[in-house]
């Protein structure tokens, strides 16, 4: 006998007068009959494009990084989320200035391939997941991580800031460096800015504009955005263009629903430009009288896989449904670009263990005194900045290090754990 679930595997709570819903486990149990013994579970497919097999190397500048020509795609990556006909097709003349402002991101260790683009003269956006999610088992090493920029004839290329002292974590502000994809979906939060070892968007830089869920249905309904991306499956890495494409609040779901899936919310932007894989981390554009902005980044698509089950036991899955590509909006991040662009950022782990100390002497960090960046840090490090009224970016800067040390307070610490000197 087949029982019937519908599973999200997350603490979703919803109901109806004829259903309602239960959580048994990590699992929802429908408590009613129905026909059909579908399941369904949500869930986010990730752009970033990584490989298996890599036949041709070509080198991205002298000295520089190596890029695949010939990618063969994984049979466990999504490789493209196209709506409808594939309308990607080459750059348009008028939009030929996004070329030398938008590039790709590549990381030789775990073979991942996104998209990124100047927002600062050593500042790219792209996605979090890019930098930081593990891939093949294999988490990317961002210290050998390279941007590379290809307008016409002319190819540059550079690794990111404090890769040189192996502090190049600092110079990344980061929306999360946890990914679930589960519910609570984390697409709203997968976005990262970096700091570049050399200021190579000399080509110029994508003004990053939030805008509105209202006005961004109204540039869809005049047909004024479109997506720019590298794609895997697209002309041997040649920048595709999307064409116009719509972003809505809902799809073949509704938004109430929707948003019980994802953490933070109020940042997802749904939309259906064609994607592929390496799009992620790529802008979502909006046309105004100014050329285009950036009002936001792509991250991956949200499906739905329906199910069979016998007894607790997946017996059949389904090819997953398509719902919509997802993004962030700008406004998850504008207020950073600048920050990262001009603060002072710690360079060394004896000044970021100073900063974990005071953060626990304040009872906001509870990690290892190690003097390493990570998720722990950066929360304790925007939570004072919440406390503080400061503008919430979770970098390790000297300025936050500074205000934290000016009413200091004696923490009560292990100092066996700190590796560098006692303070006096």
């Amino acid at each position: 006998m087949l029982t019937a679930y519908d599973a999200v595997s997350a603490a979703l709570n919803f109901s109806n007068a004829a259903e309602s819903f239960v959580l048994t486990g990590s699992v929802l149990t429908k408590k009613a009959k129905f026909t059909g013994c579908k399941s369904q579970t949500l869930q986010i497919i990730l752009l970033s494009a990584f490989f298996s097999i890599i036949a041709i190397l070509q080198p991205a500048a002298a000295g520089g990084p190596v890029y695949p020509l010939d990618p063969a795609p994984r049979t466990n990556v999504q490789s493209v989320a196209i709506f409808g006909e594939d309308d990607r097709q080459e750059l348009p003349e008028k939009y030929s200035g996004l070329e030398g402002k938008i590039g790709m991101i590549y990381e030789p260790v775990s073979q991942t391939l996104c998209t990124a683009f100047c927002v600062a003269p050593d500042v790219v956006a792209t996605a979090a997941h890019c930098l930081f999610q593990t891939k093949a088992a294999k988490l990317p090493a961002i210290s050998s991580l390279s941007f590379r920029l290809d307008y016409g004839k002319v190819s540059t290329s550079s690794g990111l800031a404090g890769s040189r002292k192996g502090v190049e974590k600092n110079f990344v502000a980061v929306g999360t460096t946890k990914f679930n994809q589960e519910p609570p979906l984390s697409a709203p939060l997968d976005w990262a800015l970096a700091r570049l070892e050399r200021p190579i968007c000399s080509f110029g830089v994508l003004d990053v504009q939030p805008k509105s869920v209202t006005e961004l249905a109204q540039a869809t309904a005049e047909k004024k955005i479109f997506q720019v991306a590298y794609h895997w499956d697209y002309q041997h890495w040649k920048l595709a263009y999307s064409g116009a494409c719509a972003v809505s609040r809902s799809f073949s779901l509704q938004w109430r629903a929707i948003q019980q899936h994802f953490s933070d919310s109020q940042d997802l932007v749904l939309h259906d430009c064609d994607t592929g894989g390496a799009s992620s981390g790529s802008p979502i554009l909006m046309d105004t009288p100014q050329g285009p902005v950036a009002v936001a980044i792509n991250v991956g698509t949200y499906t739905r896989t329906r199910l069979f089950m016998r007894q607790g036991h997946v017996v059949k899955r389904m090819k997953p449904d398509v719902i919509a590509n997802t993004g962030v909006n700008a406004r998850a991040f504008k207020h950073i670009i600048d920050e990262l662009k001009s603060a002072q950022i710690l360079e060394t782990p004896a000044e970021v263990q100073q900063l974990q100390v005071e953060l626990k002497a304040r009872a906001l960090y509870k990690g290892n005194i190690d003097g390493e960046l990570g998720r722990g840090t950066r929360n304790a490090i925007r939570q004072f900045e919440i406390m503080s009224g400061l503008a919430v970016t979770g970098l390790p800067t000297r300025k936050i290090l500074q205000y934290i040390s000016q009413n200091r307070e004696r923490p009560e610490v292990n100092y066996s754990t700190v590796k560098a000197k006692r303070p006096n």
